[in-house]
């Protein structure tokens, strides 16, 4: 199988088209992000204010100290600073609230664009993916996207906006020579450490993102397959692999957590050179009586803030190789091709519908031969079609291609002479319904189960279909009924109950055609007869195309279709297939 990356596409995706499609998806959110941005530039513009106020009011007091002179206590100062760090304080909330509250937001929505782009390519996208990685696309690749507006747009709007309205401020109140250093300063922590390493990081944070989401799938099939791995006792050999795995993950960061490194040493040693060069360069400036003393540690301390602000930038930079990889990794799965697109028309709807395969040639991606070879068939309306022959003879195929999972390489489909490419598929899914041996079934009750085919059903309407289907005894002996929660995938049911359950909801649905594959394989045969009976019932006036091994019923349906290695070999009724040695006895005889 191959895997998701390729399956979705590996080619890298530029920049600037992740950060508008991001945006264009979360549009409708993203109005908060302006108070959050102007509250991140007030709140640190007051924490600038409380370093550059402290550091004037100290210095001040110590030369007034110095000079033998009892100072007066700054009440009035220190009252406004403390009225400050409150704000500073409300401030910073204001920020971080409407910050992650559009991140959230955003989140939902990136997720919900996740969900609508896989419904056109499923179930076609599993048959060529691993879901542990779609998993780990739809949750954690989508969280990481998080940083994108929580710790983004306010931090860079503000790196910008802060810095110049400080370094005027200097030039103004103090000297525009230590305005031109403090900007240097600003300039290489805001500018220039961010990018060191960033490229090799971003490439460390893709190879990250692809090893963890082979972990991800890793640990779904240890979990899924747990049975499997304990009966056979390969314990240690999958956590072997799992260690492995983790091994690889640490080997592709490390370029990212040297990259870190580097910007993080680069930030610190701006962080402490600023203020002892502005002392430096500011020293003669007081001696010669053109700058205070009080206010070149004002500007000082002031620098010192705004260059440990800068580290925040630092930080976001390392974050977004982990943002842009992620959202890379979302974006391909949303725009991966729609193998098989949706048609524009409208299926009529109708009791029954005539069903023809004509000419229809299929093969499996990367399969060495067809599992489906010229084949034409015509389910009448209103009748019973049943297929029948050995494993892998394309039966199933067959079913599937009716109801688009993928599309024939030749020939067509037609239902009451629509090619099936040609309709939407809302109009397939109301006029037909599919049930299959391995139905899946969702971690909740048996009645929101079976409401899945139509969720406005009534509880009466509900017992109703699993009447039919013989399921409503079982489910009346388990202990909350139609409450009772079936646990993940439905492990609180037996193979045979699960069959019942997924017909339940096919009966539900009321269509107009019912293809039915091994709906009774895990039915002994009493129970399986019963069953049939009710539907046939239920089904009088329906189109019911079964898939089956078992011959022992081939008498009670109106045609049979034998088929084997692709082709249709028998086509005919009960009787007239009965009647000549041909391949249906040789099934028989074989024991099908």
């Amino acid at each position: 199988m191959p895997s998701s990356d390729s399956t979705l596409s590996s080619t890298q995706v530029p920049r600037r088209i992740l950060l508008s499609w991001i945006f264009r998806v979360t549009r409708p959110v993203l109005s908060p992000l302006l108070a959050s941005s102007l509250c991140r530039i007030a709140d640190l513009l007051a924490g600038v204010g409380l370093f550059a106020l402290g550091a004037f009011t100290v210095v001040a007091l110590g030369i007034d100290l110095a000079a033998g002179t009892a100072p007066a206590m700054p009440w009035k100062t220190l009252a406004f600073m403390a009225g400050l760090a409150a704000l500073k304080a409300l401030l910073r909330y204001g920020e971080q609230f409407l910050g992650h509250l559009v991140a959230f937001k955003s989140l939902e929505l990136l997720r919900a664009e996740i969900y609508r782009a896989l419904i056109p390519r499923s179930p076609r996208v599993m048959a060529v993916s691993r879901s542990g990685d779609l998993l780990s696309r739809a949750t954690k690749d989508v969280d990481r996207i998080e940083v994108f507006f929580a710790h983004t747009f306010a931090p860079l709007v503000s790196a910008v906006v802060v810095p110049v309205t400080i370094v005027v401020v200097i030039g103004v109140k103090g000297s525009w020579l230590l305005a031109f250093v403090a900007f240097c300063f600003l300039f290489a922590s805001i500018a220039l450490a961010p990018t060191l390493g960033w490229k090799a990081s971003l490439r460390s944070s893709r190879a990250v993102a692809s090893e963890r989401a082979r972990l991800v799938q890793h640990v779904t099939d240890s979990i899924q397959g747990m049975s499997e791995v304990v009966g056979y006792g390969r314990m240690a050999s999958r956590l072997e692999d799992m260690a492995s795995i983790d091994r690889s993950i640490g080997e592709a960061s490390k370029p990212a957590i040297m990259g870190s490194a580097l910007r993080r040493a680069f930030t610190q040693a701006l962080t402490l050179g600023a203020p002892i060069v502005l002392l430096a360069l500011g020293l003669p400036l007081v001696q010669a009586g053109s700058l205070s003393a009080p206010m070149l540690a004002a500007i000082a301390a002031a620098v010192l803030r705004l260059t440990e602000t800068a580290r925040g930038v630092e930080e976001l930079a390392a974050a977004l190789g982990n943002s842009f990889a992620a959202a890379e990794r979302v974006y391909r799965t949303v725009h991966s091709p729609v193998e098989v697109p949706d048609g524009a028309l409208e299926l009529p709807a109708a009791p029954s519908h005539e069903i023809r395969w004509e000419n229809v040639v299929y093969s499996y991606p990367k399969a060495a031969q067809a599992a489906v070879r010229d084949i034409t068939i015509c389910a009448r309306a209103g009748e019973w079609t049943c297929l029948v022959g050995a494993s892998g003879s394309g039966k199933s195929t067959l079913a599937q291609l009716l109801l688009r999972f993928d599309d024939p390489q030749s020939g067509r489909i037609t239902i009451d002479g629509f090619d099936v490419s040609t309709l939407t598929r809302d109009s397939l899914s109301r006029e037909l319904a599919l049930v299959t041996q391995k139905a899946h079934l969702f971690r909740a009750s048996v009645l929101d189960n079976v409401r899945l085919a139509a969720p406005c059903a009534s509880e009466e309407e509900v017992r109703e279909a699993c009447r039919i289907a013989g399921i409503d005894a079982d489910i009346k002996h388990m202990p909350q009924g139609y409450q009772t929660m079936l646990g993940e995938r439905g492990s609180a049911v037996s193979g045979g109950q699960r069959q019942r359950l997924a017909l339940a909801r096919a009966i539900l649905a009321r269509p107009s055609t019912l293809v039915l594959d091994e709906f009774t394989s895990h039915l002994d045969a009493e129970l399986a007869a019963s069953v049939r009976g009710a539907l046939r019932e239920c089904f009088a006036d329906a189109t019911v195309i079964e898939i089956t091994h078992r011959l022992d019923v081939m008498d009670e349906v109106d045609r049979i279709v034998v088929i084997d290695g692709g082709r249709v070999v028998q086509n005919g009724t009960p009787g007239e297939l009965w009647a000549v040695e041909g391949p249906l006895r040789t099934l028989a005889a074989r024991g099908l």
